[in-house]
């Protein structure tokens, strides 16, 4: 009876305090608020993309001087190149750090050439001029999402530079009457390392990078004599090509560039400045000539200099998002 009695008076008690304890339950004790908030807020993206168009108008040179048995011999181009681009950026905010990717094509080019002691004259309308790279960056300083934000980056850049200079053929067997191929080509495979540096004030923004080009891959060729040949002073005949002059070697430099940006809308970015780009190294030009109809041993004709260089004024339009 007495055990009965006392379960009665617990049971009563629990009754009791339900009605107080629910009461409670919205009341500010943290130990009895829910786990979760009322209503849900959708976290910021940390991810961001840029993808646009750019036009480059440039003027780029050649610069190369090299020593053969038979006298000195330089290639000297200056051109002016109107280059379209595609570029696009994938941005992580929440670790400060960008992969960007770009390629351009030179849709039209004009100049000059002079190949000494060959010929010279005017660039034709052949020149292919052109580029694709790609670049991993880190901006650890400031804030990617608003404000100024700078650090490093690394990256690979890949350069054609072939203007059509119009003497890029070669004469078989020393005869000008059989001419083969012969154009002016560079190909450079070049290493970045840099720094970059960006800003944003409302509607406006800044961007700067400086890559430096510890180590550049180059081939190509240089372009060919034919019909006059080389002549050289105390030679007294034509030197002719029997086969394309090719080159191999190795450079570095620097390429620089920045951009002031204006945003009509918050997806949208107008950008203008200007790029420029620079290589030196030491190449070795692989000759192989014909004098007075006699085939002349191979020769490998080492650089004196050489040079290569584009720079101009740009301007991108972006969408954001």
């Amino acid at each position: 009876m007495k055990r009965s009695l006392c379960g009665a008076v617990a049971i009563l008690a629990i009754c009791l305090a339900v009605p107080a304890l629910a009461a409670d339950y919205f009341e500010p004790y943290p130990e009895l608020r829910p786990a979760y908030p009322d209503t849900w807020e959708q976290p910021d993206d940390s991810i961001r993309f840029e993808f646009g168009a750019a036009y480059w108008y440039s003027w780029g040179g050649q610069n190369a001087g090299f020593t053969s048995a038979f006298g000195p011999v330089s290639l000297d181009v200056r051109d002016q190149t109107h280059i379209g681009e595609l570029h696009g950026k994938i941005e992580d905010l929440s670790t400060q750090t960008y992969v960007a990717g770009r390629a351009g094509l030179g849709f039209h080019t004009t100049g000059t050439y002079d190949i000494s002691p060959a010929a010279a004259g005017n660039i034709g309308t052949n020149s292919r001029i052109g580029y694709a790279g790609a670049d991993f960056g880190w901006l650890p300083f400031g804030t990617m999402t608003d404000g100024f934000a700078v650090g490093g980056l690394v990256g690979y850049h890949y350069w054609k530079d072939a203007p059509d200079i119009g003497t890029g053929q070669y004469a078989v067997g020393g005869n000008p009457a059989t001419l083969g191929d012969a154009p002016d080509d560079f190909d450079i495979h070049a290493l970045r390392l840099g720094v970059r540096g960006t800003a944003e004030f409302d509607m406006f923004d800044i961007q700067a990078e400086a890559a430096w080009i510890p180590y550049a891959h180059v081939t190509g060729a240089l372009g060919g004599s034919a019909p006059g040949g080389f002549n050289f002073p105390g030679v007294g005949v034509p030197v002719y090509e029997n086969a394309q002059t090719t080159l191999s070697g190795r450079g570095q430099g620097v390429m620089l560039e920045a951009m002031a940006g204006f945003h009509p809308t918050e997806n949208l970015v107008i950008r203008a400045g200007g790029r420029a780009w620079y290589l030196e190294g030491n190449l070795d030009a692989v000759f192989n000539g014909t004098a007075g109809g006699v085939a002349q041993p191979t020769m490998t004709l080492p650089s004196t200099y050489a040079s290569l260089f584009r720079y101009g004024l740009r301007a991108e339009l972006t969408g954001k998002f």
